[in-house]
């Protein structure tokens, strides 16, 4: 570990992730209310980045500050994931219409530009939302986040406090990962544990750079695959069943449908793959916890 994060407090830690988490979250704003390219993505992620870093160290953190900030920003948080969805949905029925070879209007219309039209509608909301008396309160609370959060025996080291909090999110990722059923919602348990870990072993990199290094860096990119495949695979079930869905619709209104069972396949495919990717993925994360003991 680098000597000054073998100095560092918990006090002081916290307070430095916490502040940074804050203000990435202020900061990325603006681009996500202008709808910029990729700009509710970021916005999203460091709204979940937030939330993760004020659950992951709640055991050092005012409980009620952090309780309360995480609701206000999980509603938030649904807003633009609402946004992000319609965008994703698009953006994957665009691309699997062009690897076919596809251009029929109707199924163009249909895949594409349906959620296109939704997602300018939820974006339109969001920022209706964004000029509310609550999300005025919402940020100015955010901007008064920060040292004065953290609380209880904090001037103690960092370091052994820091190993058990990735311990513990590691082990809450195996506990999600030992339930899963094929069921959507095991699935979603282990997306959003495995999330968790990643964003708090990426604050322990930035607030506390040189402790536990290789763990850290570990952790992070474990939580990073089990989300990223399992978010892949969300995105692929639920485009082959919206491709289902308009299947039927189309069929009844004397639509093309013969290249809606290709498609649909391919989706179900690709999301049988991402599922594949979980073993290995969950053997790094056993490798690296224990190397934290």
């Amino acid at each position: 570990m680098s000597n000054g994060s073998a100095s560092l407090t918990t006090r002081e830690f916290l307070g430095e992730a916490v502040r940074t988490a804050a203000a990435e979250v202020e900061e990325t704003a603006a681009a996500a209310l202008a709808d910029e390219p990729d700009g509710v993505h970021q916005h999203r992620v460091r709204v979940r980045r937030l939330r993760s870093v004020l659950a992951g160290f709640r055991d050092r953190l005012d409980r009620e500050t952090a309780d309360g900030m995480r609701a206000r920003f999980a509603e938030w948080g649904g807003e633009l994931g609402a946004v992000r969805d319609m965008e994703v949905r698009a953006d994957v029925a665009e691309q699997e219409l062009a690897d076919a070879g596809i251009d029929d209007p109707d199924m163009v219309r249909r895949l594409v530009a349906g959620d296109r039209r939704a997602h300018a509608r939820a974006h339109a909301r969001l920022v209706a939302l964004a000029a509310t008396p609550e999300a005025a309160e919402r940020r100015k609370a955010l901007a008064g986040l920060g040292a004065a959060s953290v609380t209880g025996n904090s001037d103690e080291k960092a370091a052994p406090f820091i190993a058990a909090v990735l311990a513990a999110q590691a082990r809450r990722v195996r506990k999600a990962a030992g339930r899963i059923d094929g069921s959507e919602e095991s699935y979603h348990a282990v997306r959003k544990s495995a999330r968790r870990l990643r964003y708090v072993a990426e604050a322990v990199a930035r607030s506390a750079p040189g402790l536990y290094e290789t763990q850290v860096e570990e952790l992070a990119g474990v939580g990073e695959a089990l989300h990223d495949a399992l978010g892949g695979h969300r995105d692929a079930v639920l485009f082959a069943d919206h491709v289902a869905q308009e299947r039927v619709l189309a069929a009844r209104a004397g639509e093309w449908i013969e290249a809606y069972p290709a498609i649909e396949a391919s989706a179900r495919a690709a999301a049988a793959e991402r599922l594949a990717e979980l073993p290995h993925a969950l053997h790094r994360l056993r490798r690296a916890a224990s190397d934290l003991r």
